[in-house]
């Protein structure tokens, strides 16, 4: 068994505090707040640990894994009239959609998108729809596919700006 000093093991916990602090801060969820519309949602830090370059128009933000991951959590006006019908209708047009569900105020979509499994769920609150996004590759879903629900349900939004 090694035994380390007083001094020598402080000294050795001292250098270690940036490592630690970081696997720390890797670990824990982020709770993102969109500023324009109020959007917010929480995620794991660690499976989205790279924040993507924020849209000029500050409607939300997005974050990737080094494995192919992506989540998006946005917010936009509503000036179309769009109802959640017509959002699982819109994404069936450009993606395979193998799963939609609904309610008067919100959608869920769900399939394959540019080879990678795709989850979004809408809420519409007045003038506004709020957004979260997750994809990633089929060969993480085991990673990423008890996320979803958690990750999605978390989504808040006012009804304005």
């Amino acid at each position: 068994m090694i035994r380390l000093s007083r001094p020598l093991l402080l000294a050795a916990l001292v250098a270690a505090a940036p490592l630690l602090a970081v696997q720390s801060a890797a670990a824990e969820d982020v709770n993102y707040v969109n500023e324009r519309f109020g959007t917010s949602a929480t995620f794991p830090g660690e499976r989205f640990p790279q924040p993507l370059p924020a849209p000029t128009n500050g409607d939300g933000l997005g974050w990737t894994a080094p494995n192919g991951a992506e989540i998006y959590i946005y917010g936009r006006d509503n000036l179309g009239g769009e109802t959640p019908q017509t959002i699982i209708a819109n994404r069936a047009e450009t993606d395979e959609v193998t799963y939609k569900a609904s309610g008067k105020r919100w959608a869920v979509v769900s399939g394959y998108r540019d080879g990678k499994i795709f989850y979004e769920r809408y809420i519409l609150r007045g003038d506004l729809i709020h957004s979260v996004a997750v994809r990633y590759p089929e060969e993480v879903r085991e990673i990423y596919d008890p996320l979803v629900g958690p990750v999605t349900m978390s989504l808040r939004g006012p009804s304005s700006s």
